[in-house]
């Protein structure tokens, strides 16, 4: 499958792993820290994780809006992880993509590694500032290691990110631009909470081609040095969905 490629699939859960190969064993000598699942060493040794959600065709169809799915890969698109939203039928029809929400992260034996935590926030309401995005993740569920918070600009996305005692550790920032077509969307990850922080990673959001038309899946790559913090890497995972459901899920029928 190619970088920018959207896996197509109507079945449930339990077909989650035929997109992709499936991934090798992570090397013996890579040690989980302390109250993390061992199903994250995997992600210990990535520089580069991608998130591609998949093109459910009844809701391009219909319009009917369903739980989104995401298949996670390494660079070489082998899948480790399978990502599925968790939110009531009424409350997706009626909330759209300010929909609150729990996504449930598991590895390819869907034991649970992650659990994110999305509150309502009103979107498009003349108090705009007092209705900031955030998100809580948890590692393993009911364990928080971090969350992220929308920051208030007057164009440009920026996210502040904070480890599980509130310490900040990063700031995610995005582009003006962020909606523009027919080339890829970067966020900048930066070390600390200073603008001009060192950057440490990336979140990209690549360019879908005709297919976003019909409000497909979209597509994002997560990059980091390999040697990052494995908690961090986690939170950032959660910061890719949270901009994925702000910015670029579907709303043809909110």
């Amino acid at each position: 499958m190619s970088q920018g490629g959207t896996v197509i699939s109507q079945p449930q859960a339990g077909e989650k792993g035929q997109q992709f190969q499936m991934m090798a064993a992570p090397p013996p000598n890579i040690v989980v820290p302390g109250g993390l699942p061992p199903g994250l060493a995997y992600l210990a040794q990535l520089s580069e994780v991608r998130v591609h959600q998949i093109l459910e065709l009844l809701e391009v169809i219909t319009g009917f809006e369903k739980n989104n799915r995401y298949s996670i890969c390494n660079e070489g698109e082998q899948q480790f992880m399978f990502a599925k939203e968790d939110t009531d039928c009424c409350t997706r029809q009626m909330c759209g993509t300010a929909r609150p929400f729990v996504m449930n992260i598991t590895d390819t034996h869907e034991q649970p590694l992650i659990q994110l935590h999305r509150p309502f926030r009103c979107q498009g309401s003349c108090l705009w500032c007092c209705y900031l995005q955030e998100m809580e993740i948890q590692s393993p569920p009911g364990n928080k290691v971090g969350e992220v918070k929308e920051v208030w600009t007057c164009m440009t996305p920026k996210y502040h990110v904070y480890d599980a005692t509130g310490t900040p550790i990063f700031t995610i920032i995005g582009d003006c631009c962020y909606c523009k077509c027919c080339t890829d969307v970067m966020f900048r990850v930066l070390e600390g909470v200073d603008d001009g922080g060192q950057e440490v990673g990336q979140i990209v959001k690549h360019w879908g081609g005709c297919r976003e038309m019909f409000g497909g899946a979209n597509d994002f790559s997560l990059r980091f040095p390999a040697n990052m913090d494995l908690m961090k890497k986690t939170i950032l995972m959660g910061a890719t969905f949270l901009i994925d459901f702000n910015y670029f899920e579907y709303r043809g029928n909110n």
